[in-house]
């Protein structure tokens, strides 16, 4: 059976996935009948950065498998030894060519990254910085080759199948949300 690591055979002692050798179980554990191996796959941590200017949030045409061609939002895994926020800042980085001075935690969902037939479950952290009124944005330039372009898209022009992962759809719904103040129907930027 070839679950999401996508082990055919135990890592510790070769066995073979099947009766009496390797099993999947539980939807993330790898366990060995023939010498007691067990591998948990856990949640990868990956983080998302909403960068909002006067109202158009910035976009990355991603260059790459998987969804290429879709919309995704700076952002990618966090390294060992790394914060969410120090991902998602360094990530911005290598992705626009800047990342911005400060960072707000928005919201978290799960996810499921499909990459080379494996399927890695994933905590996705959003995060978001705006602009002050009257701020001018840096000049961004692509950087690491995840990106083919930087695309400034109004929320409310945004269409669902153009963005990359469902978890970013729900991160836009809640950041269109927290625009939205009590007694207002629409958000400020429109």
């Amino acid at each position: 059976m070839k679950g999401p690591a996508g082990f055919r055979l135990c890592p510790s002692c070769g066995a073979a996935a099947g009766p009496g050798g390797l099993a999947f179980s539980e939807g993330k554990i790898w366990r060995c009948e023939a010498c007691g191996f067990q591998y948990f796959h856990n949640v990868a941590t990956a983080a998302g950065l909403i960068i909002d200017r006067s109202g158009e949030i910035l976009f990355v045409e991603r260059a790459m498998e998987p969804r290429k061609g879709k919309l995704g939002l700076p952002g990618g895994f966090v390294d060992p030894g790394e914060s969410a926020e120090e991902g998602a800042m360094r990530e911005s980085r290598e992705e626009i060519g800047w990342a911005p001075p400060s960072l707000s935690f928005l919201a978290s969902f799960p996810n499921v990254y499909e990459f080379n037939g494996i399927s890695y479950n994933t905590c996705d952290l959003y995060f978001y910085y705006r602009f002050p009124d009257g701020s001018r944005p840096p000049s961004l330039a692509l950087g690491d080759g995840e990106a083919l372009a930087v695309k400034a898209v109004r929320l409310s022009e945004l269409r669902e199948e153009d963005l990359a992962f469902p978890s970013l759809v729900r991160a836009l719904r809640a950041y269109a949300g927290s625009l939205i103040r009590p007694g207002n129907k629409a958000s400020p930027h429109g």
